[in-house]
């Protein structure tokens, strides 16, 4: 095993990149065939800026605003393979900049699975139709990683932060994880607190550019709240101690959501960060501080914003964690393998482990929609992609599949219904008014659907389904 760990060629780029990407597709398969879409992710797959617009105000996203601007409308699966590359891109290549250019193909292609399979990633991933291109401009920043001399690429921080800023609020964080990981390029404190400074300058231009857009597009400088984020400001001691109940709410919820939920995993991962950092600190003491100064400014960061707003941050959103952590244990693993002996092979076994077992329970998740996409493929087969509108009675939940499939509510439906025939489609539950002059109650001309008891009947030229009429038991 240790001959295998250490032999091979130091693997290019390319190559690298078609092996992550083979494997991400293969576990994602269920997802390719027939992706998932959230109800908020519609908007960039139909091309539909007016459905995107608000989160230029709230949230500051301009790129996925401009992105959805294209005028080109793509299927939904050529939109999760484009994602998924973006994906497999950067985790090659942040890999190979980790561990270096003349690092062995086994520990770089490991390296470069450990990030592919961060959970976070999984979860942003269900959004990939809106996040194409912020992805795609982490993967530029990380293949030229691999081109260029660390200190032009903390120049590029200036660029590239306030643009993926404008993308994802912690895409600018994997950027900052590239510079401060790459394979010697921390050899002393200014090559930690550089990168660092030009960040943290890059990230206030990145505000300050989105409070600029959205002076002129809305006339308002700032990013205010949406309503329905809940915010909670910290006024006084009261609320104060309440935010922070909450950054360890957040903090909780990651550590388990790391680990699929299993606590015992949970806690094994904490001690290998520990264990990776303490060898690391032993034998590359800048490395470990620049991973650490990756971790606190991320995390501060976004406890920062916890304690200002009160608004949790989703898991989906340490996704630079995740890649700090799998950095240091697999460059601890390395130093480790030098030496020999148990340590060695119990890291090189927990690297396969970790990989092998992510790697199914990636797959598994992906599954959750597959009820979900059945029964609204059955839906719009029923009413089929011509004629006029398609009314929906009843309440969307009370398809089996929507709870697992995570749909919150029911434009999601919709939505769905609206992509897959190309029809206009009212939910009585949403809009009520346009309703009214349709029957309320099944005739006996109705004939069943394929989605549980749902009934579907012609009406005026158009199509009128009726939802069963009561939610499943979870």
């Amino acid at each position: 095993m240790a001959r295998l760990w250490d032999s091979g060629a130091p693997p290019s780029l390319l190559r690298l990149v078609a092996v992550v990407y083979a494997v991400l597709m293969a576990v994602s398969l269920p997802q390719l065939i027939d992706p998932l879409v959230r109800h908020d992710d519609f908007p960039a797959l139909l091309v539909d800026p007016s459905g995107f617009y608000a989160k230029t105000l709230h949230e500051g996203r301009w790129l996925n605003y401009w992105w959805h601007l294209r005028g080109v409308m793509t299927p939904a699966w050529a939109n999760f393979a484009a994602y998924q590359l973006c994906w497999a891109v950067f985790c090659a290549a942040a890999a190979r900049a980790a561990l270096g250019r003349d690092a062995a193909v086994w520990p770089v292609l490991g390296l470069a699975l450990l990030i592919a399979v961060a959970p976070p990633a999984l979860l942003i991933s269900l959004w990939f139709n809106t996040l194409i291109p912020g992805l795609a401009l982490v993967a530029l920043f990380a293949v030229l990683a691999n081109r260029l001399p660390p200190r032009a690429m903390r120049w590029l921080l200036v660029l590239f932060v306030p643009l993926t800023l404008m993308a994802y609020t912690t895409y600018p964080l994997l950027l900052l994880a590239v510079c401060l990981t790459t394979h010697g390029a921390q050899t002393s404190w200014r090559d930690v607190a550089g990168p660092l400074a030009i960040f943290i300058a890059s990230f206030a231009l990145g505000i300050l550019a989105i409070y600029g857009l959205n002076y002129l597009e809305h006339g308002i400088f700032g990013i205010p709240m949406a309503d329905w984020r809940t915010p909670q400001p910290t006024r006084d001691l009261a609320s104060l101690m309440a935010n922070l109940d909450r950054i360890g709410v957040v903090a909780r919820k990651t550590a388990l959501a790391f680990a699929w939920g299993f606590t015992p995993l949970s806690v094994a991962h904490g001690l290998l960060a520990a264990g990776g950092l303490i060898v690391l600190w032993r034998a590359e003491r800048w490395a470990a501080v620049a991973a650490l100064t990756v971790l606190i400014a991320g995390t501060g960061l976004l406890c920062l914003q916890i304690l200002s707003t009160g608004v949790t941050v989703p898991v989906r959103a340490f996704g630079f964690v995740w890649m700090i952590h799998v950095v240091v244990m697999m460059r601890a693993a390395l130093l480790l393998s030098r030496r020999g002996g148990l340590a060695a092979r119990l890291a090189r076994n927990m690297v396969i482990f970790i990989v092998a077992s992510y790697l199914l329970q990636t797959a598994r998740q992906y599954t959750d929609g597959w009820d979900w996409q059945a029964q609204t493929r059955a839906l719009a087969q029923a009413a089929g992609p011509s004629g006029g509108a398609i009314i929906l009675r009843g309440d969307y939940r009370t398809l089996a599949g929507a709870t697992r499939a995570g749909i919150q509510n029911a434009r999601g439906l919709r939505l769905r219904l609206v992509y897959l025939t190309g029809r206009e489609v009212v939910l009585c539950a949403e809009t009520p008014q346009l309703c009214t002059g349709h029957p309320a109650t099944p005739p006996a001309s109705a004939r069943p659907v394929q989605a549980g008891e749902a009934l579907i009947a012609q009406h005026d030229g158009g199509s009128l389904i009726w939802l069963p009429s009561t939610v499943p038991s979870r």
